[in-house]
């Protein structure tokens, strides 16, 4: 049942297998205008081992929600952008307490703009979470956050982007590619011929890639 004392709206599917403690999660942030069930079905094409647990971003957008008020693109406008951080960041220690869910093994996973909050706790609080997948977004590097580069190094990032993204452009996702390069991370990235939207061949990607870190934190 999901719990509705959490700082953030959410609805989630169950794992397979027998009900316990210590299981993986999957928190999914969605883009600018949408809502909750807007990622939810992806879930069922990944791991069933993860209980999935799909967000809805704090402020209204007409019939949606987003994260943060926009100034341009790759410009988040800083006050309502560090608000959301940082109830992003309350709501994961939340989850694991909430859902019997293993602190060391949550993922977060964002389109659009829930790829930018995912960066954004990707790059400063890499070790709250144990990897962060990005799609068709960008990492705020210049949003007055403070980064610990060292920290970086190692840390598991995922990162789709469509070569014909009319959104948010590819170059924006190959920066992201440099940089996360530059701070050795431990990072898959990937580009698609698609514009601003999740393809079939991504999401497949993305599945393996989380099926080989739990089956790694499940050998350690």
């Amino acid at each position: 049942m999901t719990r509705a004392d959490l700082s953030l709206v959410h609805e989630i599917q169950e794992p397979e297998g027998e009900a316990g403690s210590g299981k993986p999660a999957l928190i999914m942030l969605h883009g600018r205008g949408a809502d909750e069930r807007d990622l939810l079905g992806l879930a069922g094409h990944f791991d069933r081992r993860l209980l999935a647990i799909s967000a809805r971003a704090p402020y209204v957008l007409g019939p949606g929600y987003h994260w943060y008020e926009l100034r341009q693109i790759a410009e988040p406008e800083p006050r309502s952008f560090a608000r959301s951080v940082q109830t992003l960041l309350k709501f994961i220690d939340e989850v694991p307490d909430a859902y019997g869910v293993d602190r060391d093994q949550v993922y977060l996973l964002g389109f659009s703009q829930g790829a930018t909050m995912t960066g954004a706790v990707g790059l400063t609080e890499p070790t709250r979470i144990a990897g962060a997948v990005m799609l068709s977004g960008y990492l705020p590097l210049d949003s007055g956050f403070e980064i610990d580069r060292s920290a970086l190094a190692g840390r598991s990032f995922f990162i789709g982007h469509g070569s014909m993204d009319e959104i948010i452009p590819v170059s924006l996702g190959r920066l992201a590619n440099d940089y996360l390069t530059g701070v050795e991370a431990d990072l898959t990235y990937n580009e698609y011929a698609m514009g601003h939207q999740i393809a079939w061949p991504e999401i497949e990607q993305i599945g393996a890639w989380l099926t080989e870190r739990l089956d790694r934190a499940e050998r350690e």
